[in-house]
């Protein structure tokens, strides 16, 4: 009987260590280097066969998964403060819900949805603020969620390329790498000018070590509980902002193990088009429910939804067919480069919908309450 308590107190054990390893690859896996988030999934894996099976060394496995979630979230880089105040955030996201099984917390990464939702953005702010000090900053993120950012030169020497990549850009000064997040990529355009032709080129910069490179307010994306029941009984409707799972969708830029957050503008069967940047369906604009007509006829959108090159909808005639079980998704900011959706990728299977977000519970600023 004791030995048999042991091991389920262990089992126990090695499924928080689990858990604990999902949390922190899934908190950063929009900006952790592609290698560390595969090496962790690897680790993941091992002890989930241990677990299942109870064959393996418990020791160097859980030593394994440790390193591997440490790459991909250092421990070292996180306060006891700021463990206190993500810990108070879950809480938070977990108390609005009436249980974890019906409401799932999720994150807004980028700005597809804007201005309905914001994904991370940032402000012009050339250096720290009176509350951007050791003690009051981590106060002030969780209550307006905004964060003092800055990225200091490694080394001494000139500017020689700016590159964009999927989340971010590699700025190369004296032959060593620095990474921008892409929300700051905004205020790299100071280093840049275009010639009489309209061509970029990079300006003749040169750095001292610790050389503030660019700097920013950084506002927190927004931070949502999804309804993960209401899909069980009722269908999906267009209008809904609906989270999903981008397991089926094959698209060279969409990761297969994400999670992606779109407005529901196509219904199973429909023939959806662009045109005159108004969404026709079935050869009908669609202006029901009425966020469609706010979206083409509200400045803050842009003035509606766009064809985009490289996508299935370059051209008004272009159109994309949907399969008798598929949802189309696409953002709110349909402008070029705004958001990767299902012009690109086609549709989405119902069985890969986690729900409508139904609250943003942070941080607390002016989308905080129901979404719309």
């Amino acid at each position: 009987m004791i030995g048999m308590l042991k091991k389920r107190k262990l089992k126990k054990q090695l499924k928080e260590y689990l858990q604990m390893a999902r949390h922190a690859r899934h908190m950063r896996e929009d900006i952790a280097e592609p290698a560390a988030l595969e090496a962790l999934k690897a680790a993941e894996a091992d002890l989930l066969k241990l677990i299942q099976t109870g064959e393996g060394d418990v020791e160097k496995t859980v030593q394994s998964l440790e390193a591997a979630a440490n790459r991909v979230y250092p421990m070292a880089r996180k306060s006891v403060m700021m463990e206190w105040t993500e810990t108070l955030i879950v809480a938070l996201g977990a108390a609005m819900a009436i249980r974890a099984f019906f409401f799932q917390p999720f994150k807004i990464p980028t700005g597809s949805m804007q201005p309905t939702l914001n994904g991370i953005t940032a402000e012009a702010q050339a250096e720290p603020g009176v509350f951007d000090n050791p003690l009051l900053k981590f106060p002030k993120w969780l209550i307006t969620g905004t964060s003092y950012k800055e990225i200091r030169a490694k080394v001494s020497g000139s500017l020689v390329s700016i590159k964009p990549e999927r989340d971010h850009y590699i700025v190369v000064i004296g032959g060593v790498e620095h990474k921008v997040p892409s929300y700051m990529g905004e205020f790299l355009a100071d280093y840049m000018f275009e010639d009489a032709g309209g061509y970029p080129h990079l300006k003749s910069v040169t750095f001292n070590k610790g050389d503030v490179i660019v700097s920013a307010k950084i506002v927190a994306g927004d931070h949502i509980l999804v309804n993960k029941m209401k899909y069980n009984f009722m269908k999906p409707e267009r209008g809904d902002i609906s989270v999903f799972d981008t397991r089926s969708i094959s698209h060279p830029l969409v990761r297969a193990d994400t999670f992606y957050i779109k407005r529901m503008v196509g219904l199973p069967g429909e023939k959806i088009q662009i045109q005159n940047r108004r969404l026709v369906a079935d050869g009908e604009i669609v202006s029901d429910p009425p966020m469609f007509e706010t979206i083409a006829t509200d400045p803050k959108y842009s003035g509606g939804h766009d064809v985009a090159a490289g996508s299935l909808l370059v051209q008004e005639d272009d159109f994309i067919q949907l399969g008798d079980d598929e949802y189309l998704m696409m953002g709110d900011n349909t402008r070029p480069s705004m958001s990767l959706d299902g012009r690109f990728f086609g549709g989405v299977p119902r069985k890969d919908f986690q729900g409508p977000a139904v609250f943003v519970y942070w941080p607390f600023r002016n989308h905080w309450g129901p979404v719309h």
